[in-house]
């Protein structure tokens, strides 16, 4: 027996009316096909009739540590590897008025040093923030703009978590790149226009973009990172909880009072970008736990996913298979963490140092910044 639901009118206040409206969780989605730009899914929020707004391509909102890989694909841009081992304990910046970054989450040890690998895969404060100081803001904001990011990016420390603002649709753009060829898709979703007789009216072929924002062993070193994302980091539960057995390279995402849940999930022949929040800024959840992106964000991934897994007609996208060379697979074959040696711990007092200028600290060459760990 199937129940439909009956509207009901009511008669209510302004206030009555903006309370029960700021209850509702909204959403964006977006699926596209990388290699074309063509837009295969476009979810723009949960029901079109008592919310138009646009949550893929209107609404901007701070995308959290979805922002992360793009930092860290311009380290691999400079020389860094995957097996680069960057301290875990918080440091206090005295130039920016005394701002320590601290990692969500408690799982890591702050005595430890992680591989970039494995600081990607549990998405670690710390250690993007540092690895932005290593390699510069400019290089971040210039690499985000080479993967297709159009928004001005904020030239601030906190970029390394996301405190940029950009929509659904730009995002996805920007992780095309790791499914094209390190090339940045132009979406569409218009083939050809048709009049009622059938007769075609208009057709469109997908703009070509030739410049590459990595090289090859970045993008394919990014990617094999962003595996270990889905297979035992923050979006683990693709693989616990869903089941999900597809090559899948994934990021999670969660911003300030968890105000929104983010998730990026990348197939060599699809890149999908969910958001999950409140349509009002100032309203978050309660704790991290419920509000994450993993938690709020990547379920609509997933679920969406195993529908495709069980339709065989979508076997083109659910079967694909990423190509990644045994030279770069193997670039993450070490620990995810250490103990720092010896001189480490006697030079950084075990990084409770001061840094007391963000972005020009480590731009020192020779002994010291072969000490400290830039390139191992």
């Amino acid at each position: 027996m199937v129940y439909l639901a009956r509207k009901k009118i009511v008669k209510a206040s302004t206030l009555d009316s903006i309370r029960h409206y700021y209850k509702f969780l909204n959403t964006g989605f977006v699926s596209l096909e990388p290699q074309t730009g063509a837009i295969k899914a476009w979810i723009g929020g949960i029901n079109y009739e008592h919310f138009k707004y646009d949550h893929v391509n209107q609404s901007k909102r701070q995308v959290g540590s979805t922002f992360k890989p793009i930092v860290y694909a311009a380290a691999l841009e400079q020389g860094y590897n995957p097996c680069t081992y960057i301290s875990n304990a918080p440091v206090t910046y005295e130039d920016l008025d005394n701002w320590t970054p601290r990692n969500a989450s408690s799982n890591t040890d702050a005595n430890k040093e992680y591989a970039m690998w494995a600081a990607l895969s549990n998405s670690l404060n710390v250690i993007s923030v540092k690895l932005l100081n290593f390699i510069g803001i400019d290089s971040a904001v210039d690499m985000a703009y080479d993967m297709g990011i159009e928004t001005e990016l904020p030239k601030v420390p906190s970029l390394a978590l996301g405190t940029a603002e950009l929509n659904v649709l730009e995002l996805a753009k920007a992780y095309t790149t790791l499914s094209n060829n390190g090339k940045a898709a132009i979406p569409y979703y218009i083939t050809k226009i048709e009049d009622a007789s059938g007769n075609v009216l208009k057709t469109f072929q997908p703009e070509k973009n030739a410049n590459k924002a990595f090289s090859e062993n970045t993008r394919q070193q990014l990617i094999a990172m962003m595996q270990r994302v889905a297979d035992s980091g923050t979006a683990k539960r693709l693989r616990t909880a869903y089941k999900l057995r597809n090559d899948i390279a994934a990021k999670t995402g969660t911003t300030q009072n968890n105000k929104d849940g983010w998730f990026v999930g990348i197939t060599p022949k699809l890149v999908s970008v969910c958001w999950v929040g409140a349509d009002h800024h100032s309203i978050g959840f309660t704790n991290t736990r419920i509000g994450q992106g993993a938690n709020s964000a990547l379920p609509i991934f997933a679920k969406w996913y195993q529908k495709l897994n069980a339709d065989s007609k979508y076997k083109k996208y659910t079967a694909s298979r990423f190509s990644i060379s045994s030279s770069n697979r193997s670039k993450l074959n070490c620990a995810a963490a250490r103990n720092p040696n010896l001189l480490k711990k006697i030079f950084s007092k075990k990084d409770k140092i001061k840094q007391k200028r963000f972005d020009k600290q480590q731009k020192k060459k020779g002994f010291l910044n072969r000490l400290f760990g830039k390139r191992k």
